[in-house]
């Protein structure tokens, strides 16, 4: 059975499986299904067409499933957000559903979502990803697996961030951020790649070697940016990295940021 404090308000409708454990002052709301071990701390408020999945945290001042901050949204619509397992969010942290009706905001497994974080409609997180302090993805952004957004980050809507990417704090960008690089700025651009982070990883020396040489084409050989994926093709061995960057950048459809300059200025 669920625990629940009883100063909290669990709708009708809801459903909270089996070792739920909802603390002092919550509300969660009729159309809300909370997966086993999933631990509400207190003062949090879970509604909308919410599903969490099994042993996330949500602590205190979290707000998931309100209605997206968006004009477009229709009254009594049904939209959706979809949480999968084992993640933290952290005070003040607010996820919204989907805004046309029967879309849905979709968040993975294992992310960490630290304090005043914000993760608008249509988003889709992966597996592993950081959200550090304050950092907020506007509509539609699509954050992939272990990529890493530092805190006071702001992404333009419709932004994609690549495997492994990080973002280093207080930057704002409105274009991609290639998976295994690291990119800085109000869209400075990408600085260098992700190594410390690949390197935790797991990934081998190979392969790090081989997206140095992605680095090195793409944003330190001056080339136009057709141009540097036409060199990567041809002079890189295909490996899985070398694949998956040249999809990310043809599958672009805003653009992929730039080579960073020292000094540079917006």
């Amino acid at each position: 059975m669920p625990k629940i404090h009883p100063s909290s308000v669990i709708a009708d409708g809801a459903i909270l499986d089996d070792g739920v454990e909802v603390g002092p002052f919550c509300y969660v709301g009729p159309n809300v299904r909370i997966g086993a071990g999933t631990r509400l701390i207190g003062h949090c408020n879970i509604d909308g067409h919410t599903t969490l999945g099994t042993g996330n945290v949500i602590h205190p001042f979290s707000a998931l499933g309100q209605p997206a901050q968006d004009h477009a949204v229709e009254p009594g619509a049904a939209t959706y957000l979809e949480i999968g397992n084992d993640n933290v969010f952290r005070e003040g942290t607010t996820a919204h559903t989907g805004t046309k009706p029967g879309t849905t905001t979709v968040i993975g497994n294992h992310n960490m979502f630290m304090n005043s974080c914000h993760v608008a409609h249509n988003c889709r997180v992966g597996n592993n990803v950081i959200y550090v302090g304050c950092a907020c993805t506007a509509g539609y952004c699509e954050i992939m697996d272990n990529a890493l957004i530092s805190g006071l980050v702001g992404l333009h809507q419709f932004c994609r961030v690549g495997r492994f990417a990080i973002i280093s704090g207080g930057s704002v960008f409105s274009k991609d951020i290639p998976p295994f690089m690291m990119a800085e700025g109000r869209n400075g651009g990408v600085k260098m790649i992700n190594k410390i982070g690949l390197q935790r990883a797991g990934f081998s020396a190979e392969a790090i070697t081989v997206i140095k040489h992605i680095f090195r084409i793409y944003y330190r050989s001056g080339l136009a940016p057709s141009n540097a994926l036409a060199k990567i093709k041809e002079e890189l061995p295909q490996t899985p990295e070398v694949l998956e960057f040249i999809n990310f950048c043809e599958t672009s459809k805003r653009g992929v940021i730039s080579a960073h300059v020292e000094g540079h200025r917006n």
